[in-house]
């Protein structure tokens, strides 16, 4: 009979993973949540704190004796043990928690080799689940020569009930939604401690930066209820930001960086987060390094007022010196370490590099460098080329030394191209927005260009392309991998909208992005779920807006690929009613337009259309310049348009620039009072420059826009002449900018204050878009200036100033809700002011 031998595991923990140089499971103390333990005593004096260093000393050589660690693993190592075959695994313990959940856990198992350390993985595992408060692993010998292990586990207590108490601010439930705990369920220490910080978390965004969360231990472990007290505080605003040892940038230029701002009214809030303190510190460190302040140490304070319901936040900043760039050291890396560069020499790396010797040693400009070359090594194929940057001071001197180490890695050639995850969009609307081909070289670049076509289409919630692991036996050769989500590119819309232009209306409409004229339903359920006209990327509108000034109906249908090339159609039927204040337009006609993309930024456009315009509903003021125009009118016409845009974002740019051409000739008209011949030339430029850019990526942008027109060859009338007013030029009304009229219906001979259109056009704008709140509200001021008049001419100039909002509500559409209000500086006597101008405003 073989001697039975044991070695004996002990552990316990509940707020860490565990340990094995404990013999027991700790007692449940109140001190994290509660009163005071007794370590958290002795640490509170300095004499409490030399004792508390002696005891550790004493208890680290103890605990790291030969003989402690052979009593603390009883004969772990023992060779009687090791390698022995596992007869059993025994768990004890169990009651709500199921045998098979622990099984499927532990990698011990009858017939394997005994190892200590399999054991203890186990244990560290078993805890991870949370189910337990303490866990046991015994082995013994069997008579038989095998191994039995055993498990012993105590279950945790189950919560029997959860309370929360103390809470005014916020209500039961919303702080239950962030409590991953509940009743019924089992006590989790680690879920315990991340309630406490949730709901601390809650109340800090709200401005409560002293509350407090504590657990009522006593009650939790002797009933089984959880209580969690909460002690609001006041909330604390901001009063004053400070700024010291700020000697070379203002406090001005270091208030744009950060987020924490004073409270102000209802216009700021100023709320202390701790949090984002964290975050403008960063900030402000990002900011300096990129000032050439290489030294920058930064730091904050806050000191309450007596009632802690207001305080004063200083940033501690420590600048150091500003440094410059000496020089640029260049060298080439492989896996087995340095070697020569062989795609690039040093001398071309140095000329991408943005930064040179002598200037400001700018973080952002070592960045840009950075990017410059990698640019250059994935436009040759070298996808996996890497470039690291380190730097190094030159001795006493505010001077430093840059150095960039190159892996070039290995030229690639492109594999397939593999699309996933379009259900219902068909494989060519994608690939035909992937202009990598397979067997040429890999364009790293055109990857990143490619994820932005297929966002552009606004067809998909997400998109990821990413260049998979070499193929086996073909290590050149990358295989693409295009990754969408698809989201619900249909709607059927009803609203109500007003704008100061166009009154009040209502809109019912039935819009598709994803639209496919080949894919009819096979049957009702097919149309009613959405899986009919779908799929080839194609457009489709149809309108009904009805207003008290304007009423529009259309309907359209486009191709951006028609018949699989690289020509753009679009067929669209409109009929509109204007109400003026003294007649009223009618217009009805269709439209055919065709465009082909020259590359990735030029655009060329050709139009076909045709209009029947009449005029009716005229009173005595009407001016007989209109009245002439009468009707009805057949328009004809074709154009011609070229457009070249480097805009980010179509929807709310922030960088880039729109211009665009157009010349449209109106032919030979028709109808009831015959026609003219006249040819309308039309050009525009718009540029976006984002000035600042704060912590949260929110950008401040400028905006500079210019319009010119003119019609020549012909008398146009007087609804297709130009006008400015309302939103096209604030502080003006709707259309006055404009020649004005020689005399009415019923006095034909006396001149009136009401517009007919000129010939010429001309307008000048700037616009500065500065972050308010969140992503949602933002201001302006801007500068609108231009005229319009029969000849070319600017002698009748008019500028306005103003300021105004804007409001990005999803909800609502793309399109951000505009309110301004516009004040004319330089006018004409006879101009009619209008202080207020609103509606959905597009940057085009």
């Amino acid at each position: 009979m073989v001697a039975a031998e044991s070695v004996r595991l002990v552990t316990g923990s509940r707020h860490r993973y565990p340990s094995l140089s404990m013999r027991s499971p700790p007692h449940h103390s109140p001190g994290r949540h509660g009163a005071l333990s007794g370590e958290e005593r002795i640490r509170g004096s300095f004499p409490g704190r030399v004792l508390a260093a002696v005891l550790a000393a004493a208890v680290l050589l103890v605990a790291t004796s030969p003989a402690a660690r052979a009593q603390e693993f009883g004969d772990l190592e023992n060779e009687a043990l090791r390698d022995r075959p596992i007869g059993s695994v025994r768990l004890e313990g169990l009651d709500r928690i199921q045998r098979q959940e622990i099984l499927n856990n532990i990698r011990i198992a009858a017939g394997q080799p005994y190892e200590p350390r399999t054991i203890r993985d186990d244990v560290a595992t078993l805890y991870r689940l949370g189910h337990f408060e303490s866990v046991e692993a015994t082995a013994e010998i069997l008579p038989d020569g095998a191994v039995e292990v055993v498990y012993r586990m105590t279950e945790q207590a189950l919560i029997l009930d959860l309370q929360v108490i103390g809470n005014k601010l916020i209500s039961d439930q919303e702080l239950r939604a962030v409590i991953p705990l509940y009743a019924g369920g089992p006590r989790d220490d680690f879920l315990l401690e991340q309630s406490v910080l949730r709901i601390k978390d809650l109340y800090k965004q709200k401005g409560h930066y002293l509350v407090e969360v504590t657990v009522d231990e006593s009650r939790l472990r002797d009933t089984g209820i959880l209580i969690l007290r909460i002690i609001e505080g006041p909330r604390v605003r901001v009063k004053e930001i400070e700024f010291v040892g700020n000697d070379a940038i203002p406090a001005k230029r270091l208030s744009a960086q950060i987020g924490t701002s004073e409270s102000f009214g209802i216009f700021s809030k100023g709320l202390l987060d701790p949090e984002g303190l964290i975050d403008d510190a960063a900030s402000l460190d990002r900011f300096y390094r990129d000032q050439g302040y290489v030294d920058v140490r930064t730091d904050w304070r806050i000191q309450l007022s007596p009632d802690s319901r207001e305080a004063k936040v200083t940033f501690v900043i420590s600048e150091g010196r500003r440094y410059r760039l000496r020089n640029i050291l260049i060298r080439g890396s492989g896996v087995a370490g340095p070697t020569p560069l062989e795609v690039f020499s040093p001398q071309q790396i140095e000329a991408l590099v943005v930064l040179q010797p002598g200037e400001v040693f700018r973080a952002i400009q070592v960045r840009r460098s950075i990017e410059a070359v990698r640019n250059a090594y994935l436009a040759m194929g070298y996808v996996d080329a890497n470039v690291s940057d380190a730097y190094a001071r030159t001795g006493e001197s505010a001077e430093v030394d840059l150095l960039l180490t190159i892996f070039e890695g290995e030229p690639a050639v492109t594999g397939l191209v593999l699309v996933q995850g379009n259900l219902l969009t068909k494989d060519k609307v994608i690939r035909r927005l992937v202009r990598i081909r397979p067997g040429r070289p890999l364009d790293g670049r055109e990857l990143e260009l490619a994820e932005q076509r297929i966002r552009q289409t606004n067809l998909f919630n997400d998109v990821r392309a990413t260049i998979q692991d070499p193929r086996p036996g073909s290590p050149n050769v990358r295989d693409l991998l295009i990754e969408v989500k698809e989201k619900d590119t249909g709607s059927v819309n009803f609203g109500v909208g007003l704008g100061s232009d166009s009154g009040i209306f209502g809109e019912i409409s039935v819009n598709q992005r994803n639209f496919d004229i080949a894919d009819p339903p096979l049957t009702l359920d097919e149309l009613v779920q959405g899986r009919a006209f779908r799929g080839a990327g194609q457009t489709f509108s149809l309108a009904i807006t009805p207003g008290t000034e304007v009423s529009n109906y259309s309907i359209s249908f486009g191709d951006p690929h028609l018949f699989e090339t690289d020509i753009s159609a679009n067929v669209s039927a409109l009929y509109r009613n204007r109400i003026f204040t003294d007649y009223d337009e009618n217009r009805y006609g269709f439209s055919l337009g065709l465009g082909r993309r020259l590359g990735d930024r030029w655009n060329l456009g050709l139009s076909l259309g045709w209009q029947r315009v009449s005029l009716t509903d005229f009173d005595p003021n009407t001016p007989i310049e209109v009245f002439d125009d009468r009707g009805p009118t057949n328009l004809p016409s074709i154009g011609v348009s070229m457009v070249r845009t480097t805009v980010d974002d179509f929807l709310r740019p922030t960088r880039g620039t729109r211009i665009n051409l157009g010349v449209q000739q109106f032919l030979s008209g028709g109808g009831d009072d015959g026609g003219s011949m006249f040819t309308t030339v039309t050009a525009g430029v718009t540029s976006f420059f984002t000035l600042d850019e704060d912590y949260l990526g929110r950008r401040s942008v400028l905006r500079l826009s210019g319009d010119l027109g003119y019609i020549f060859g012909g008398d146009a009338p007087v609804y297709e002449r130009f006008y400015l007013g309302g939103r096209s030029f604030r502080g003006f009304e709707f259309r006055t900018i404009s020649p004005k009229a020689t005399g009415t219906i019923g006095a034909p001979t006396t001149p009136i204050n009401e517009p007919v259109g000129g010939d010429f056009l001309f307008f000048l704008g700037a616009q500065y878009e500065v972050p308010l709140v969140d992503e949602f509200l933002a201001g302006v001021v801007f500068v609108d200036s231009g005229t319009v008049d029969d000849e070319v001419s600017l002698g009748e100039y008019r500028v306005s100033v103003g300021v105004g909002i804007r409001l990005f509500l999803d909800a609502l559409g793309p399109a951000p809700l505009a309110f301004d209000l516009g004040f004319p500086i330089l006018k004409q006597e006879e101009d009619l002011d209008q202080l207020i101008s609103f509606s959905a405003e597009l940057p085009f």
